[in-house]
Parts: structure tokens; C-alpha cells; sequence
């Protein structure tokens, strides 16, 4: 018999949590495969959902509008979710992303794994692909979805190189966030970059997240790309 409706409005953590109770380790391994996947589709929705409407602007109100549209959503996002970054030391603020980039199912497979290592002035993050941006500039692993920039969605990529996306062209309006958030604004704010990603034009090859441990130690080229001076008169630490 079908299992009773009912049992479909009852949430999988709960049910997983009464497996390992009751010991039925099998069933139990069954569903950690199944909760792996659960999220993922209202993941990629969400992702593509705001992919679509930085694309949509851009194309009618032209791409500074997309660009002040993101501004927008990240002075709303600080009063209850970024915010937080500013009142973090550097290896909280590295545990604080790594937590956020497990959850957004980044990685081989999309299940959250990635690198993360600690060298001797920072920390590195290297994903393959990031969950978001990433994932959207590839055909899906999981469920074999075309890149969001090509047929049939062909969700746009900037048309000319702007300060806030590190001096590139073609960047997908979703990606460029992570400039304009993260290092732009932040530089704006702080004085340098929270994080800085190395983004490349070739969408196999892995994103990757640098933290510096000392803004005193962050290159020059990393302000001077989105069209800012490193002064450190200004870091606020």
C-alpha cells in the first residue's frame, strides 16, 4: 500500500532522528542519502530565481541598475545577516563562509565538500564547482541541467568590464556579487577586501576564496582591480 499522505507533511529530520534512536542503522543511512538531496531543487530555484532577475533588469534598466540592484540587497542583508562579518576575527569569519558554502551544496557531486586550507598569511577556499555561480555555469551533476548561460535560459553576462566585476567582461550577473559585495563594498566600508575570490573566464576551472589573515598583506592588485587604492589609514580592524 502507498504510504499514508500524511507522512509527506512530517519533516525527514525528524523522521532520520527516530530511525537512530530505534537503531535501524539502514534505513536511517537510506534516508542521510535522501535528506542530501531533499533541499537541493529549492536550492538551484532560489539561485536561478535571482540569476533571472539581475538578468531581466540588466537587459531593460541597463547594467548599472543590476549593479544597484545588488547594492540594494546587500544593505538590507547587513541588518540581519552580513552584519555579523564585522564583529568577527578572521578564522571566525573563514568557519562563518565555510559553514554558508557546505550549505550551498557546492562541490563535486553537490553535497557541500570542498578545500579549505590554512597557508602561512591566509586562508584558502577552493570550490569545484561553488554551488550558485559555479553549478550555474556548468551542466549539473545531479540532475543534468544545461548551464544557465547558454540554451535554453541564456541568462546574461556583463558586456563590458566594470570596477565591480574585477575588471572582467562576460561575467554572469549572479557572479558579480561576490565583487561588489566582498570586495568592493567592503573596501568602502572597512577599508579592504573580507574575501577575495579569484574568478576565471574558463567555468571548469575551480572559483576560489582568499581571507587574509592581515589586510596589511593583501597585494596592491586586489584594490587596484575594482578600482580602489589600498590605504591601510583607513582599515578598520
Amino acid at each position: 500500500a502507498a504510504e499514508d499522505i500524511s507522512e509527506h507533511g512530517k519533516s525527514t529530520f525528524t523522521k532520520l532522528k527516530a530511525l537512530i534512536k530505534e537503531g535501524r542503522t539502514e534505513e536511517a543511512l537510506e534516508l542521510v542519502d535522501y535528506v542530501a538531496h531533499e533541499g537541493k531543487g529549492l536550492h538551484d530555484l532560489y539561485c536561478d530565481w535571482t540569476y533571472a532577475d539581475l538578468d531581466w533588469v540588466a537587459r531593460k534598466y541597463g547594467e548599472d541598475e543590476a549593479r544597484e540592484m545588488l547594492t540594494n540587497a546587500r544593505v538590507v542583508l547587513n541588518k540581519v545577516f552580513y552584519g555579523r562579518i564585522g564583529k568577527m576575527n578572521m578564522r571566525e569569519t573563514v568557519e562563518f563562509f565555510a559553514e554558508a558554502m557546505r550549505a550551498h551544496r557546492t562541490g563535486p557531486g553537490e553535497l557541500g565538500d570542498f578545500v579549505l586550507r590554512e597557508e602561512e598569511d591566509r586562508y584558502v577556499m577552493e570550490f569545484d564547482p561553488c554551488g550558485s555561480g559555479g553549478r550555474m555555469r556548468r551542466t549539473g551533476e545531479l540532475d543534468g541541467t544545461p548551464p544557465r548561460t547558454g540554451p535554453p535560459l541564456n541568462l546574461g553576462k556583463t558586456l563590458k568590464p566594470y570596477d565591480w566585476t574585477w575588471g572582467k567582461e562576460g561575467v554572469p550577473y549572479y557572479c558579480m556579487h561576490c565583487s561588489l559585495w566582498h570586495e568592493v563594498m567592503a573596501i568602502e566600508a572597512i577599508g579592504y577586501p573580507v574575501k577575495i575570490t579569484e574568478y576565471s573566464d574558463d567555468p571548469s576551472v575551480p572559483c576560489v576564496w582568499l581571507f587574509y589573515k592581515d589586510p596589511d598583506l593583501i597585494p596592491e592588485r586586489y584594490f587596484t582591480r575594482v578600482g580602489k587604492t589600498k590605504d591601510p589609514s583607513k582599515f578598520k580592524r
